[in-house]
């Protein structure tokens, strides 16, 4: 007698093919990502889930249908392996802008509404599972099963809906920019300093971006404000310095008191595998003399004493630090302050904001705020009413705003978490705009 394989058996060795496909082409394409592997294997079996509830939910489709349903399905997966295939062999910085952002961020923009989709049939898929337990005791209603299917067809109307936010997120939102204001209370300030203002921009990400205009609309946004001075705190690009390619435009910001920036954790080439360190260093390298073009002044763990008539700004500018074990570790406070002198008013640039809680809240009281990036609010939530949501609170403890915390010794310390003007991954936003801050400095509660 052949030996035969039952059908659940033959899909779990499919998944674990699959998971092990998947964690060398991201060994040998994005290193970093390789770890969520196991994230991905929880998606695809989800997935295989909800696949089963929308076939079950749609029995008199014509064959025809039946079969694009299943290609139009498992598509996102295709694209995203093909991405990661093609990755291995062509480096992502050599790619077409293009091809590189909506390759893989349709193949997300699909996961992400395939995902909304099960939470929504975790319902319809516990009432199922109790039918299916209980068939041979209890007799089920019309009314029951009605509500079932009723459940389904819902939650397959809403994953709809999640696809197509996302799709206009990807094409409008993705480029409206906000302006958020924020007056900065500090107690003894110079009149000098009174009703100075500050913009702070961050996670550009200028290889998400496939034209320039969105940029030069950033630009003009940040120059009507009519800054004192401008603060970029990190993440310029994505993988590679060469993406800042073409998008001189930056050099058009214009402030009154100089324009500073940091590194952020995307900033150091950390995120595809390079051919040798040499590689990497001339990259960077790459970035390093496009901020020099651009007319920007990078701190890398320094700080700069901005003088304005009598009265005086010290900026730090750490580069990344991050309190968790997945990013690198470049900063040094202790270098960044080194015969830092008495000034008036104390600004810290940190990207990643729980270096904040980690370090700056005890050790260096003396800043008034500190200004990171780094979450993005996960470009997805939802802000209005007074309610504000975003999935990066469950990463993030400080993930939007402001935030304050007082040390041991009773020192109120702030963060100001900027929720990025651009985007990586999924090519969108839904409910939380790309963002441009203006802080203005004043003695007045």
């Amino acid at each position: 007698m052949a030996f035969r394989i039952s059908k659940k058996y033959r899909i779990g060795l499919l998944v674990l093919l699959l998971l092990v496909v998947l964690y060398l082409l991201l060994r040998s394409a994005l290193p970093q990502y390789s770890a969520r592997v196991p994230l991905l294997g929880i998606y695809l079996l989800t997935d295989f889930l909800v696949f089963n509830f929308v076939r079950d939910a749609s029995p008199t489709l014509p064959k025809p249908f039946k079969v694009l349903l299943i290609a139009l399905w498992w598509l996102p997966v295709i694209l995203f392996i093909s991405f990661l295939l093609i990755a291995s062999f062509i480096p992502l910085p050599e790619w077409n802008g293009f091809w590189k952002v909506y390759l893989p961020g349709f193949a997300l923009m699909t996961m992400l509404a395939k995902f909304i989709l099960f939470v929504f049939l975790i319902l319809p898929l516990i009432l199922v599972i109790i039918r299916r337990l209980l068939r041979n005791k209890l007799s089920f209603s019309y009314h029951y099963v009605y509500f079932e299917k009723f459940l389904k067809r819902m939650a397959i109307i809403l994953g709809s809906l999640a696809f197509v936010g996302l799709f206009i997120g990807s094409i409008h939102w993705v480029s409206k920019f906000k302006v958020r204001e924020l007056e900065l209370v500090i107690e003894d300030l110079p009149d000098a300093l009174e009703g100075k203002r500050i913009v702070q921009i961050s996670d550009v990400h200028l290889g998400s971006w496939t034209t320039t205009k969105p940029i030069e609309k950033a630009v003009s946004m940040v120059n009507e404000l009519n800054p004192d001075l401008v603060l970029f705190t990190g993440d310029m690009v994505n993988f590679s310095a060469t993406e800042t390619k073409g998008f001189e435009v930056l050099r058009n910001v214009r402030s009154k008191y100089g324009v500073y920036a940091i590194l952020g954790n995307h900033d150091y080439g950390d995120y595809v595998k390079w051919e040798d360190s040499a590689s990497k260093a001339a990259d960077f390298k790459i970035l390093e003399n496009f901020y020099k073009t651009i007319g920007w002044k990078l701190l890398r763990n320094e700080h700069k004493v901005i003088e304005i008539d009598s009265a005086t700004i010290l900026l730090g500018g750490v580069e990344n630090w991050s309190a968790t074990q997945r990013f690198h570790r470049y900063g040094d406070m202790e270098k960044t302050m080194k015969n830092a002198p008495v000034a008036d008013v104390y600004i810290l640039m940190s990207h990643d904001p729980t270096h904040w809680e980690a370090e700056i809240i005890e050790s260096y009281p003396q800043f008034d705020i500190t200004l990171s990036g780094h979450t993005h609010g996960m470009q997805i939530g939802f802000e209005g009413l007074g309610l504000k949501w975003s999935p990066s609170q469950y990463i993030y403890k400080n993930w939007g705003g402001l935030y304050k915390r007082k040390s041991s010794r009773g020192i109120e310390s702030r963060l100001y978490v900027n929720l990025g003007l651009g985007h990586i991954a999924y090519p969108g936003r839904v409910g939380i705009l790309p963002e441009i801050t203006l802080i203005t400095l004043t003695r007045k509660n």
